[in-house]
């Protein structure tokens, strides 16, 4: 992926605020871009051999609001700071993380961009908020983050050894074909 494509990919969420953003599992982070949809899950019917659990999360309708974009920080290293100076980062107390998602909430994208250190990466926003993201020590054939395009279905994923894949989000990851940035 040369500089333009990723550019293309990325000027269409440049200037939407972030809303929704919060930490789910773990430390990963989540922030949505563009105007919120309704997605509803009908229930449906599990297996016989499916647990009681299971069978009641089929049988109930979910729903959540999405973004046309959803950008989805994964596995690696993450610093929020507000100002220049850091309000949190991926090992910071819940409480901490809470308030800067809350910060970073309403705040408009303006870039992304690789950062100063091997497969690190800058997403600056407008109101003095950056997001950056460097990875884990132990894992670099794992993703640091995806960014999921509602109306496309296709997914853009960056690993921490600087490969990208873009394409179809229903792909196999068997499917994946993983290029050099």
């Amino acid at each position: 992926m040369d500089f333009t494509e990723f550019e293309r990919i990325w000027s269409a969420v440049y200037g939407h605020p972030a809303w929704s953003v919060k930490k789910g599992h773990g430390s990963f982070l989540t922030l949505e871009f563009g105007p919120p949809s309704l997605r509803i899950r009908e229930p449906g019917l599990a297996s016989p051999d499916a647990s009681e659990k299971v069978r009641e999360l089929l049988g109930r309708r979910q729903v959540t609001v999405t973004g046309n974009w959803r950008l989805w920080i994964y596995c690696c290293n993450w610093s929020i700071e507000l100002g220049g100076k850091e309000v949190a980062h991926n090992e910071s107390p819940d409480d901490d993380i809470t308030f800067a998602a809350q910060r970073l909430d309403g705040q408009k994208l303006l870039s992304v961009a690789r950062g100063s250190t091997p497969s690190s990466w800058v997403f600056a926003f407008d109101l003095s908020g950056v997001l950056r993201t460097w990875p884990y020590d132990n894992d670099l054939s794992v993703e640091q983050w995806l960014l999921y395009e509602r109306d496309s279905g296709d997914v853009l994923s960056v690993r921490a050894d600087g490969l990208y894949s873009y394409g179809a989000g229903s792909r196999s990851p068997k499917d994946e074909v993983w290029e050099q940035m």
